[in-house]
């Protein structure tokens, strides 16, 4: 993962440990993953990674999404402590469950199971599910009507070990291309999660 920092101060220790971590979770199968800038105002040291499914429609992923690492040191009020992390996911839905009203609760459900299956401590998340349709008018009609689901959410680790976080965003973005979660497993380790 990328990373910034900003001033001349050494990485410190926590955050090098969660980048670690990062390093060393098995990669997911069906994703295409990649180091992203990281944004320099909302903490002192960041990482950003952004993944998208290998699947397509119309050669578009059928979901991707962007996975933030912030850390301060001196720890934020409004986080309840020293690392937040931020997800995004974004995946096009069929129109009949982009209108169904339950749409927002199922895709929180899908972000929470994620984490629980993952076994990712957290306290403090936040978020927001949004749906977005669009119809297109005049001129060449390239698609036809389409929805789209767009999970947004944070959450204060309860350590450094960000490993089981990340393994649930990739579970997250299966999950609203509309795969099993058991995609998410890489090949190797397919058989020892049985």
């Amino acid at each position: 993962m990328s990373s910034h920092e900003t001033g001349a101060s050494p990485m410190p220790e926590r955050f090098h440990t969660a980048l670690l971590s990062l390093r060393s979770a098995a990669r997911p199968r069906g994703l295409l993953l990649e180091e992203a800038p990281a944004p320099a105002r909302l903490a002192p040291y960041a990482a950003a990674l952004t993944a998208e499914t290998v699947e397509t429609e119309s050669g578009t992923p059928l979901s991707s999404g962007r996975f933030v690492v912030l850390h301060d040191p001196a720890g934020q009020a409004a986080w309840d402590g020293d690392f937040r992390l931020v997800v995004m996911v974004r995946a096009r839905v069929d129109e009949e469950i982009g209108t169904d009203p339950l749409l927002g609760s199922a895709a929180w459900s899908w972000l929470t199971d994620a984490l629980d299956h993952a076994g990712a401590g957290r306290h403090a998340l936040v978020g927001t599910v949004t749906r977005v349709l669009s119809d297109t008018f005049g001129g060449l009609e390239l698609t036809d009507a389409s929805a789209h689901v767009e999970i947004r959410a944070s959450w204060t680790p309860t350590t450094p070990d960000l490993e089981p976080h990340l393994r649930a965003w990739y579970e997250l973005i299966h999950l609203t291309a509309g795969h099993e979660p058991e995609s998410a497993v890489p090949l190797g380790l397919a058989g020892a999660a049985r």
